[in-house]
């Protein structure tokens, strides 16, 4: 979290001085950095965004919060896949994530629907991205791009980000899977996995290529733009994918839907929301999620490079886990590769500030990283697990279980299992993945077959 930037937003600078005194300092964009090290950088210091001063407990520290795994998944992969039974308010979710980015007196936060935020029902007879992204019609004779609903909301994310607003931009995908995800949504697939750090801006390949038929007429008809940068970046570019802009599938796994190629697992980030708290909801009309920004949704790394010389001694710890999970997926398909490798690095990164339980107790780093790995085992390893019992072996699945627990509690020094909800006294942690893993094991064993998905 220790920053050193060139250039950068309005924020703050927390140093620690004698007696563990700290002294806040307000720098606006427009200061010398270098000359504001040399004045005040004698000590440990931290740059925070204005919006993170509440959650600062002068260590450098973020207290744990229910979304947190939303939160740190979003800014480790801003593709995410909820996914659970119907009415456990996965879209709603994703509507208050959007909300959250909001001061709570704005009237975008007390809006139906914040401008920040787009949902996108899924048809079942989507077999292209036609409805998504648009197409070219000729029936005028000449080349007209008809912009699909996806088009007109990555336009309205990049005016935010040209405008130097820079607000989170959630799109929601409803019951994602009702259609082929790879068929209608090929383009996006693609596209995200070409997301490059270039000079502290995220960058990726273009949705819409510049010389694409009917281009011109899009970018000036069809789109509606402000200010002039963004048609001047069309321009030039073509339509690439805004720094802000978040996806986000829901997902029912039932008998009307489809199930995940690997292509599309691969490139998301998961999240089961099955369970279910009947109260909820009944005191507050909105989610108590604390407020959020681009600072804390919106990832500065990409690929594993970007954080591993920084967090060298961290990442190591997590790929020697991964190594041993991988040797028990030898000769799988299921076998984790770099773009899996890079966003376990990322999302364990992107926890680590997350130290304190919401009851003011210190977490160890070791446990901050143990808990991300078992999450992230989870999202990423165990969701691409599927087969009958010649791919899928019990052996194979019992052999997992011990490697994660083992690996798990060589990390943190707790026990881990599936018995236990939260810390006890007996100190058995919940652990996501081998509850998970006990799950599907069982389905091998009743009916022969076993999937992640319910």
């Amino acid at each position: 979290m220790r920053l050193t930037k060139e250039n950068i937003d309005d924020c703050y600078a927390i140093k620690k001085g004698a007696n563990e005194e700290y002294t806040l300092y307000y720098i606006p964009k427009s200061t010398n950095i270098s000359e504001f090290l040399t004045e005040v950088a004698k000590d440990q210091f931290w740059f925070i965004p204005e919006n993170e001063i509440g959650n600062f407990n002068g260590d450098n520290t973020c207290t744990d919060t229910p979304y947190r795994q939303y939160i740190t998944a979003i800014k480790s992969k801003p593709f995410l896949l909820l996914a659970g039974i119907s009415g456990t308010g996965k879209s709603r979710i994703v509507r208050e994530l959007a909300r959250s980015c909001w001061d709570k007196d704005s009237e975008e936060y007390k809006a139906q629907k914040p401008r920040n935020f787009e949902m996108i029902q899924v048809k079942p007879n989507w077999h292209d991205s036609s409805e998504l992204f648009g197409y070219v019609s000729r029936i005028s004779g000449n080349a007209k791009y008809i912009a699909g609903d996806f088009l007109k909301f990555i336009t309205h994310a990049w005016e935010n980000w040209l405008s130097n607003n820079k607000m989170p931009y959630f799109l929601c995908l409803d019951e994602m899977n009702l259609a082929p995800v790879e068929q209608y949504f090929a383009e996006y697939l693609s596209v995200v996995e070409s997301r490059k750090l270039d000079a502290g801006t995220i960058k990726s390949d273009p949705l819409i290529k510049k010389d694409a038929d009917g281009f011109h007429d899009l970018i000036d008809r069809q789109l509606a733009w402000k200010p002039q940068e963004v048609h001047d970046m069309y321009e030039k570019d073509g339509i690439c994918l805004p720094p802000n802009l978040i996806v986000v599938g829901t997902v029912n796994m039932d008998e009307t839907t489809f199930s995940f190629s690997r292509k599309v697992l691969d490139r998301a980030m998961t999240i089961e929301m099955n369970e279910v708290n009947l109260w909820g909801g009944l005191n507050d009309r909105y989610e108590s999620i604390e407020q959020q920004s681009v600072e804390t949704l919106i990832g500065t790394a990409v690929e594993g490079v970007d954080v591993y010389a920084s967090h060298q001694a961290v990442c190591d710890t997590c790929l020697t886990y991964l190594q041993k999970v991988n040797k028990e997926l030898e000769d799988t398909p299921f076998k984790v590769a770099y773009r899996t490798r890079n966003e376990v690095l990322l999302y364990v990164v992107n926890n680590l500030p997350y130290n304190q339980s919401a009851d003011g107790t210190a977490l160890p780093q070791e446990y901050v990283i143990a808990r991300a790995l078992d999450e992230i085992t989870n999202m990423k390893i165990l969701s691409r697990i599927e087969g009958d019992e010649s791919k899928v072996r019990k052996d194979r699945l019992d052999r997992l279980v011990e490697t994660i627990r083992e690996g798990l509690e060589s990390i943190s020094g707790c026990q881990y299992g599936a018995e236990s909800m939260e810390r006890d006294d007996s100190q058995v942690e919940k652990s996501i993945s081998i509850a998970k893993l006990e799950e599907m094991t069982k389905k091998l064993t009743d009916s022969g077959y076993t999937s992640y998905w319910s």
